[in-house]
């Protein structure tokens, strides 16, 4: 009979009446049909899925500022709460502020005063900083030692309001007064209040700096450098634009006061709104009272402690890892939404260059840092005090940075890198010696700051260490804000903001003071010492000027500083190498402000010959020849303008240095200064994922008052809330993710960043036009999303942009569906979809729902088959039981999504999957939209069938073998194992009772299965293979089509290789059930396969009539087989076995006499008759008859027969001696010749390999020659190559060698104090082009020098002797060639006197003869 129709509870009709079984059945089949059995109805209906999340528990909401101001917290004791304080080195002890601060304020009564360790740190602070600091530390300090320790939460003070606070001041009234205005009654005048426009006295807090070190865990120190940021930055709520302490509660003038009973409520912000969390002041400490969270440096100020233990509490409701890295802790406490970038992906500076400009800077509104997971101190200092380390850096900076100028300088050579560093060595050991005290300070931080002339240009032109250098100091798992950077644009070159270093300075005063020092009075050894040191003084300043003047002329190298600050205290001070200081850096900045090239009061320095000419004649004239104005100064400038100033402290760190010590850049954006959207999806409880349909797509539309060029700033955030199972949360972290979505193709263009932290942001910087965006977001549970824009942001789902802005039409379904059981295959429904469109593919749109448990969507998947052509009725021997020639895909349900589709094909769209639990009746909404010509048809089924029956152990392992009958059907067969065993049966057997009928009729209670099985599901058309498919305990065809035929046959069975006890009746196989369930369009009937059983049965039956007796001898031997693999036999058994085995004519023989004795018998009853002797009879023996091939069903014996029953016998080779093959002459004759033929041929085939073979050698011989002529040729070429090279390199061995022999001989004359030759010089260097243009420009001076000297020795010899012709040749010499610096004063004189009186040298000469002088022979 057919299945009946099927309603649900509410009178829904599920499925359509079938086709009846006689009609599906041939009359020609003689077993009857299974009788199907409608699905069991699950018993309990249970809607939790088997991937349980277990979400953690909300905050409570924030009840209002007023209700909480309301609450007496000073009254009643505190109740202890904790927080999931998780760290690998201690074990928390929760104890009050009172019990272990006292230790602390010991501790300070007996070492001395905090104000002592800033002084030491002076060294890294600004002067004005530092005296503000100090001053502040000591009043804390002396005003501890006259009052008794009081613990309180923050300072409170009284100031004027600021223009900001009077403006909201202002706008806070108008908002009352015209509140007051509408709530008026009647016509009744009351008294106006008038606005104060005066500031007035308004009490704020002072927060106090955070002590943070290496021992406290990373998520206390990441909340550390989050709180210092806030405080540095004077960062306000976004959105309220209140201060950091407005947090805590209980207040007092809207300031936080100490609870003596320590119960305290902190406002923090979580998933988008504000929520309250109560915290007591038991603290997290070691065992001695150390505490594990961050401090204030005022030791009595309980803010950090209590902010910081509120934030790791609100962090118990979202996850249990690392705080690290993660915006959650800025977004809690200010509702700033962060992005973190990866400065190893980081490709170029220009986002954080944008987010650097003066004006973010202004408005406050984006906050960057920078932070790093690596520890970069490499030495241990936790054994030394704190003194003993900095007087350690004192005595020997370069100690700290000694291996990274070993790294910075291995391009270079050995010698000159010892060198330069010998002279730093000598240099440092001499300013050591010479000054004390806080002048040792200063240079401390010249050498930190690594003053040298090839530093600035060769530091960062080699590839940076991979190793900092030395012990950084930094705090790892610590943010520290850049509060700026700097770039020198503009092409300014470095080298002129770089002040004189100190020893320079010191050098060029000390020269000074020896050219002013008198000789008179000093001895010839004092003298000769003078000279030296003046001459070595004078070497090393020219070394210097040389450097300078070449850094100059070289192309200016870019650089980038960045500035980073942070006020915690707690840890040595940072040690960072930096080419240039704060103040360095400062001149810089002024210079290109200004437009300058270079400062103005900045000296190019001149290169001077000799001693007399270093002086030249200033040394005269004045006495601050060496004095250096300040590079600060820029008064000579008309209106010059400061760079913008942001602050004060801090360090600067070369860009590449940053790179190496840091790991991610962190940007704090504050969304309440665009258009603020948040929106705050909840995750539906009947489903473990939240929807978000209404948020698929993002528009982000074009601001039409705006240029086209201008930039769109937009901001997304994401927080989702997480499970509390920590394997789930690894498994698949909640993310969330924009991309650029193609909606033709539905594919992602691009992809933006990945936001998986718990709170997490990106800011992208877009043209201004309309931007569409799609969302990618997977959150198990809620989730809050942020945008924000410049622009107008619209969200919709895909559905609705597709109807509104891309002309879809819409088509929707309704399916009603029946409860199920858990971990069963279901078959929910079919349509036929048919494209009928000119172009060749198409596609459609689909969004599936139910109204009942979107939890059971999960669980389930779509799959679009191509249905075959009318005349293709094959199908695929596949796994995945297709057409061989068609198209399947398959996809998991996720929102909405597209299929693609080929024109004129029609396509089943099947909906089917494996629920985890059971199920309720409910109704499938179904929507395609389209934008095409789509014919969409629902398919109806019937009433699933439900077959079952108890496994059989057979020795082929099969399971079930079933003949499927149908009426053009489309069908998914579904077959699984189980345990069991029959309900009824044991009732009945309980009773002493027996059944009747079969399994089948009986209720078969499961149970589950012990292990795994390989199931091998088989669909037959005759003996044909159609489709298989494997399983583990359960296995699936899906979907295949069953046309009217008689010879289809579906086959389970176990694989043997994997379980070969399926064929032997055991404990494991006796209660094995297998179950069968077919989801189908039309009637399915299955009726069991017993072709093979009835051909057996039939062989057996033959053998029986032929040999009477067989099969109870063929039951004796198999006793005795089985009887023989026991080990020990009974006696009975042992009989059996002994008992003679009986020949063939033996048996014969025993059963004619068997007859003989029983026809006498029958004749004896018979009285009074005579017997009838019958002659005896010969007997011929039959000729047995060959078997039929029908009548077998072994294949090997079936295969047999049919040759035998062919009508032409071809003859084989015996397989073994046993059979003999007899030929014919003819077949002799074809052999023969047919082995004559082959031989002629393969004698052929050989002789053409040797002809073959011959052609290749000589094709191959002539190759090698082409090669070795070629590699003679090439080889003579490079030898001759070679030999030019080698000519080349010893002339410019030659060249290069007579250069610096020429070089050598011109420095030589330079060098010697006595005056040469100029000839000399000239000679050198009359071809200039291939000489140093510093030694050139030397020689040209030495022979000016040289020239003058010569000149001047000439005019005082002819002076001395009354030479008028030389004295006149030297005088046109000197205007001829323009020499300046020679007194001629004298010999223009005798010229003048000598010019009228032709015997003046006679005359002369005859008076120095008479006062007793001799003329100069020279």
């Amino acid at each position: 009979m057919p299945p009946k129709t099927t309603k649900d509870q509410k009178g829904r009709q599920l499925f359509r009446v079938g086709t009846p079984l006689k009609d599906v059945i041939p009359q020609s089949v003689k077993n009857p049909p299974r009788d199907p059995k409608p699905l069991k109805a699950p018993e309990q209906i249970n809607k939790q899925s088997m991937q349980e999340y277990h979400p953690f528990p909300d905050p409570e909401d924030w009840p209002g500022d007023e209700v909480v101001q309301a609450l007496n917290l000073l009254q009643g004791e505190a109740q202890l709460t904790k927080c999931n304080f998780e760290t690998d080195k201690y074990v928390p002890f929760w104890r009050r502020p009172k019990n272990f601060l006292r230790q602390r304020w010991q501790q300070e009564s007996e070492h001395e005063p905090p104000y002592m360790e800033m002084r030491e740190n002076r060294y890294n602070m600004n002067d004005d900083y530092y005296s503000t600091r100090l001053e502040t530390i000591e009043k804390i300090h002396f005003k501890e030692k006259e009052v008794e320790h009081q613990l309180t939460i923050c300072e409170s003070y009284e100031r004027m309001e600021t223009p900001e606070e009077v403006e909201l001041r202002r706008k806070e009234f108008l908002e009352k007064q015209a509140a007051q205005q509408k709530n008026k009654k009647g016509n009744k005048k009351q008294a106006e209040e008038v606005f104060d426009e005066n500031p007035k006295m308004t009490s704020d807090v002072r927060l106090s700096d955070l002590i943070c070190n290496d021992t406290l865990p990373p998520n206390s120190r990441w909340i550390a450098s989050q709180l210092q940021q806030i405080k540095d930055r004077d960062i306000k709520d976004c959105f309220t634009q209140k201060s950091l302490s407005s947090k805590i509660y209980p207040q007092k003038d809207g300031a936080p006061i100490y609870n003596p009973n320590g119960k305290y409520i902190v406002k923090l912000y979580f998933m988008g709104k504000e929520r309250k969390i109560q915290v007591s002041d038991h603290m997290p400490t070691t065992f001695d009272g150390k505490p594990l969270l961050p401090q204030s440096v005022d030791k009595n100020q309980l803010w950090p402690m209590i902010i910081s233990k509120a934030i790791l509490q609100l962090w118990d409701y979202q996850s249990k890892g690392s705080l690290v890295g993660d915006g959650f802790v800025m977004y809690s406490l200010m509702g700033l939404l962060t992005e973190t970038i990866d400065l190893k992906t980081i490709s170029g500076w220009g986002v954080i260059d944008n987010m650097m400009n003066n004006n973010h800077y202004v408005q406050k509104d984006v906050f960057v840092s920078t932070y790093s997971y690596k520890n970069q101190s490499n030495l241990n200092t936790n054994n030394r005090s704190k003194k003993e380390y900095l007087l350690e850096l004192l005595r020997n900076p370069k100690k700290e940075y000694d291996n990274y100028e070993i790294a910075r300088n291995k391009n270079s050579s050995p010698s000159q890198h010892q060198q330069i560093q010998q002279e730093e060595q000598d240099e440092q050991q001499e300013e050591m010696e010479q000054d004390e005290g806080e002048q040792q300070i200063q240079r401390f931080r010249k050498s930190q700051r690594g003053f040298s002339y090839e530093s600035l240009s060769r530091s960062y032109s080699i590839p940076r260490p991979s190793i900092p250098p030395g012990n950084t100091n930094l705090n790892t798992c610590f943010s520290y804000s850049i509060v700026e950077q700097f770039q020198n644009e503009n092409g300014f070159n470095m080298v002129y903001a770089q002040k004189r270093s100190d020893r320079e300075l010191r050098l060029r005063q000390e020269y000074f003071d020896l050219c002013k020092t008198p000789m008179n009075k000093m001895t010839k050894e004092e003298k000769l010492e003078l000279r030296r040191r003046k001459k070595e003084i004078k070497e090393k300043l020219q070394d210097d000027d040389k450097k300078r003047i070449s850094l100059i002329s070289q192309q200016p190298v870019k650089h980038r500083y960045l500035r980073l600050k942070s006020d915690v205290q707690g840890k040595d001070p940072v040690i960072v190498f930096s080419p240039l200081a704060a103040d360095e850096i400062y001149i810089a900045k002024k210079c290109i402000a200004n437009k300058l090239n270079k400062p103005p009061n900045y000296d190019i320095p001149e290169i001077k010959g000799d001693d007399k000419s270093v002086v030249s004649a200033n040394m005269k004239n004045t006495d601050d020849s060496f004095t250096v104005k300040p590079l600060e100064d820029f008064s000579s400038v008309n209106n010059a303008q400061e760079p913008f100033n942001r602050g004060e402290g801090g360090f600067w760190v070369h860009e590449k240095e940053f790179l190496s010590l840091f790991d991610y850049i962190q940007i704090a954006y504050d969304p309440k200064r665009y258009n603020l959207q948040i929106l705050q999806i909840q995750s539906n409880p009947d489903n473990d994922i939240a929807s978000y349909d209404n948020i698929e797509m993002i528009i982000v539309q074009r601001d039409p008052d705006s240029d086209d060029n201008a930039q769109v700033a937009f901001l997304y955030g994401f927080q989702p809330k997480y499970s509390q199972d920590k394997d789930l949360n690894e498994q698949i972290r909640p993310y969330s993710m924009l991309q650029r979505f193609d909606l033709e193709t539905y594919e992602s263009i691009l992809d933006y960043k990945l936001l998986n932290q718990c709170v997490s942001s990106q800011m992208l910087l877009l043209d201004n036009k309309n931007h569409i965006f799609k969302m990618n977001i997977y959150s198990p549970l809620n989730f809050t999303i942020w945008f924000a824009s410049n622009n107008k942001i619209n969200t919709q789902s895909v559905f609705d942009y597709l109807i509104d802005y891309e002309n879809y039409q819409k088509q929707s379904f309704q399916i009603d569906y029946p409860s199920c059981e858990a971990n069963r295959y279901y078959v929910y429904f079919r349509f036929k979809v048919f494209l009928n469109s000119n172009k060749e593919n198409g596609s459609f749109v689909y969004r599936l729902k139910s109204t009942t448990d979107n939890q059971l969507l999960k669980f389930l998947k779509v799959k679009l088959c191509e249905i075959p052509p009318p005349d293709n009725n094959l199908m695929l021997t596949t796994i995945e039981g297709v057409h061989k020639n068609l198209f399947e895909s398959e996809s998991i349900i996720n929102g909405t999504q597209r299929m693609m589709l080929r024109s004129q094909t029609t396509y089943y769209f099947i909906l089917e999957g494996t629920p985890q639990y059971n199920t309720q009746e409910g109704t499938f909404e179904l929507d395609f939209l389209i934008n095409q010509e789509f014919t969409f048809t629902q398919l109806e089924n019937v009433e699933p069938a439900r077959f079952y029956d108890k496994y059989v152990p057979t020795k082929y392992g099969t399971i079930f073998r079933e003949r499927i009958f149908a009426n053009e059907a489309q069908a998914s067969i579904y077959v699984r194992l189980t345990e069991g065993q029959q309900a009824q049966q044991q009732q009945q057997v309980a009773k002493g009772k027996q059944t009747k009928g079969g399994a089948q009729e009986l209720e078969i209670v499961e149970s589950e299965m012990k292990g795994e099985r390989l199931i091998r599901l088989e669909l037959y058309h005759g003996d044909d293979l159609i489709v298989y498919n494997y399983g583990i305990n359960s296995v699936t065809l899906s979907n295949i089509t069953l046309p009217k035929d008689e010879n289809y046959v579906i086959q389970a069975s176990f694989d043997l290789r994997e379980w070969p006890e399926a064929k032997i009746k055991s404990e494991e196989t006796d209660n094995l059930y297998w179950f069968t369930t077919i989801f189908a369009s039309d009637t399915v009937a299955l009726v069991r396969d017993t072709t093979k059983e009835d051909k057996e049965k039939a062989i057996k039956k033959s053998w029986e009539d032929k040999e009477p007796g067989r099969a109870a001898n063929a039951k004796k031997s198999r006793t005795k087989y089985l009887i023989t693999l026991k080990e020990e036999l009974t006696p009975e058994e042992q009989a059996i076995v002994n008992a003679p085995r009986m020949t063939k004519k033996q048996r014969e023989e025993e059963a004619k006499q068997a007859a003989q004795k029983k026809g006498p018998k029958k004749d004896d009853k018979k009285v009074g008759k005579q017997t009838k002797v019958e002659a005896p009879v010969d007997i011929v023996p039959q000729q047995r008859q060959i078997p039929k091939s029908e009548n077998h069903v072994n294949e090997a014996i079936t295969q047999f027969l049919q040759h035998l029953e062919q009508d032409r016998i071809m003859d084989h080779y015996a397989r073994h001696a046993g059979l003999i093959n007899v030929r014919s002459d003819v077949q002799k004759r074809e052999i023969l010749e047919g082995i004559l033929m082959g031989k002629e041929e393969i004698s052929g085939i050989i002789q053409r390999n040797l002809k073959m073979r011959e052609e290749i050698k000589l094709l191959q011989k002539d190759n090698k020659e082409i090669l070795i002529n070629e590699f003679q040729s090439y080889r003579s070429s490079y030898k001759q190559e070679l030999a030019e090279i080698y000519q080349q390199r010893d002339s410019i061995k030659q060249d290069l060698t007579q250069l610096m022999k020429k070089e050598q001989q011109l420095f030589d004359l330079c060098k010697q104090e006595k005056v040469g030759n100029p000839e000399d010089v000239e000679k050198l260097i009359a071809d200039p082009s291939q000489l140093d243009p510093i030694l050139v420009s030397a020689a040209k001076q030495v022979i000016n020098n040289w020239k003058i000297a010569i000149i001047q020795e000439k005019i005082n010899t002819a002076l001395q002797n009354f030479d008028i012709d030389t004295l006149q040749k030297c005088v046109d010499q000197i205007q001829q060639l323009n020499i300046e610096g020679i007194d001629t004063s004298a010999a223009d004189d005798m010229l003048d006197e000598a010019s009228g009186n032709p015997n003046f040298q006679a005359e002369k000469l005859a008076e120095l003869k008479k006062q007793g002088k001799k003329p100069n022979k020279k």
